[in-house]
């Protein structure tokens, strides 16, 4: 029997916030995540390594510029984790699915760093 995948994405919008003579950019992210996987604390586990690793690669510069070396803005990858972790949680409570404790977890420290932010 083939275990079917529900795979769904969590489009995040993120205005990074900088000091006022710096630009800002705001970054749209499509984050893809397997469903199935946050059932479990493994999985979810591997979920938010994949998530970060989407944060890190939307809010990275490619550093062109006089030969610098790509650069990734640590307060946009923050900031997408966690209004990526956020929305998902949301989601799946709205659908009725259980979610890992590990997953909730970093989700609501993620909100709470956030909403600091």
């Amino acid at each position: 029997m083939m275990k079917q995948m529900l795979a769904a994405a969590a489009l995040v919008a993120v205005v990074p916030f900088a000091a006022s003579a710096e630009t800002t950019t705001p970054v749209t992210v499509d984050i893809t995540y397997d469903h199935a996987l946050l059932a479990s604390d493994l999985g979810a586990q591997a979920v938010l390594s994949d998530i970060r690793d989407q944060a890190r690669s939307a809010c990275t510069t490619s550093g062109a510029k006089f030969g610098r070396s790509p650069s990734v803005d640590r307060d946009c990858a923050n900031d997408v984790m966690a209004q990526a972790a956020v929305k998902i949680l949301k989601e799946r409570e709205e659908m009725g699915l259980k979610t890992a404790p590990a997953f909730a977890r970093v989700a609501t420290v993620e909100t709470a760093s956030y909403e600091q932010r």
